[in-house]
């Protein structure tokens, strides 16, 4: 029998409590809660970090962000560190990556190990077709989910069913700018709004932290709206992808993961999108994984785990041989982890955020800015209680089990656990070597660089 295969689908800036199986009273996932009913929810999934090319390169590389060195100060994988397309590869897997988001490209060094890597292609030649091709099906715009569905069918088709695939699938559909198919765009939306009304609400994160554009609770509301509706057609797209793997008869021999590389804010602590923060908001994300004989249907697991956990299980689960990957940082996730090795706490990190305001807004005051892009983070989460400690302005701590939304910052009432928390990280940096922030910039094309722009990223 065949290794199994491996499915490993991300979600752009998924936060984990907008699924209804994770407890959203608006019905949002329902063909992932059925998935999750097949197989192990994770109730506390930490990603490493709060946006999309350090907390990826995480997951690829099974190390936190300090480690691997791929983060806001430094912009591509620099170091030869094993990588898990690059591992299946060599251990006879066939691999393919489809993902329209340029900071997981060539350009950061993520695309290495893949037989085939497809951006779902943006070359003006095939632009235009494709985008009627999608309107045609869907009755309106998505983020180029259909696309990316219609590619990823036909690259199993054409396959080698003698040997197993992992296949990495990237979907854009929760990030900012919102583009939902007409069948979701009004599914939550306060009774009498109409999605051409909704989506009016300001959509640029860059012109709300500059102050340039104000939001208030109610946009706030609606922009949360939006969001769900479009994780119930992001939703709709998973449960097609699964459908065919059951259709064509692999889904049984598929280890089929659900995970996102970090949450968003919506409106918590008054934050917007995936900016300069390490609240749970943006770090606490879905994971679910089903593979019968393993990852038994219906269990809910409240273990602490992290999304850099699933390179390792999948290493143990197929058995790659490379002694370079007993290094990892992350762990196999129950029911593979030994009790010695179960989590006391997890790690995110984010670095200076460099996020190019200042050459958006140039004759913008952004002084008030200063505390969130100068600064430097590591958060540690216990259980119970959660630090996150800033290297230039105050840092927070708190109770998690009385104080889920992190509202009450206890940093000055509790200084004998905060000593101890201050203690863990001391403890793990100690830990291991970190990777030089050598400042390197991506090889980002023009074409690239404009549509990092318009996911809100770059200047």
């Amino acid at each position: 029998m065949l290794k199994p295969n491996v499915m490993f689908i991300v979600i752009d800036a998924a936060r984990a409590d907008r699924f209804s199986c994770y407890g959203n009273k608006n019905q949002t996932s329902p063909r992932i809660d059925q998935i999750a009913k097949e197989g192990v929810l994770f109730e506390n999934a930490i990603s490493a970090a709060g946006w999309t090319l350090p907390s990826h390169t995480s997951m690829f590389t099974g190390m936190h962000v300090s480690r691997h060195g791929a983060h806001n100060e430094n912009h591509k994988l620099e170091e030869d560190l094993p990588l898990l397309p690059v591992e299946l590869k060599k251990a006879g897997y066939q691999t393919a990556g489809f993902c329209r988001n340029d900071w997981v490209s060539a350009a950061t060094g993520l695309d290495k190990g893949f037989d085939y890597f497809d951006n779902v292609i943006y070359e003006k030649t095939r632009h235009k077709w494709r985008r009627m091709l999608n309107y045609f099906h869907i009755r309106g715009k998505d983020s180029w989910g259909f696309e990316i569905n219609r590619q990823v069918k036909k690259w199993l088709k054409r396959k080698d069913d003698k040997k197993p695939f992992f296949m990495f699938v990237h979907y854009d559909e929760l990030h900012l700018p919102y583009n939902i198919p007409k069948n979701f765009n009004t599914k939550f939306l306060p009774a009498g709004m109409t999605y051409e009304e909704a989506i009016l609400v300001n959509q640029d994160p860059k012109s709300y932290y500059a102050g340039v554009t104000a939001m208030s609770k109610s946009d706030m509301e609606t922009s949360k709206a939006l969001y769900d509706c479009a994780l119930a057609y992001q939703d709709s797209l998973v449960g097609d992808l699964y459908d065919y793997l059951q259709k064509t008869g692999g889904l049984d021999n598929t280890i089929f993961i659900i995970t996102s590389d970090h949450g968003e804010s919506l409106g918590d602590h008054g934050h917007f999108d995936h900016y300069y923060v390490l609240y749970d908001c943006l770090l606490k994300v879905p994971l679910v994984l089903r593979y019968p004989g393993v990852f038994e249907g219906g269990r809910h697991d409240e273990s602490l785990v992290q999304t850099l956990d699933i390179f390792p299980t999948i290493r143990d689960m197929v058995e790659l041989m490379n002694p370079a990957l007993d290094d990892m940082q992350g762990l196999p996730l129950p029911p593979l982890t030994k009790a010695e090795d179960i989590r006391e706490y997890t790690i995110s990190e984010r670095y200076q955020d460099l996020a190019g305001l200042k050459e958006t807004f140039p004759k913008v005051d952004l002084s008030h800015l200063e505390k969130f892009e100068k600064d430097r983070k590591i958060a540690i989460r216990a259980a119970r209680y959660k630090l996150i400690q800033s290297e230039f302005f105050q840092s927070e701590f708190f109770d998690l089990e009385t104080d889920p939304g992190e509202t009450e910052n206890l940093i000055d009432k509790q200084p004998e656990l905060v000593a101890e928390f201050r203690q863990k990280i001391e403890d793990w940096r100690k830990s291991f070597k970190a990777a030089d922030i050598g400042g390197a910039s991506a090889d980002f094309d023009e074409k690239m660089k404009d549509r990092l722009k318009s996911l809100g990223y770059l200047g």
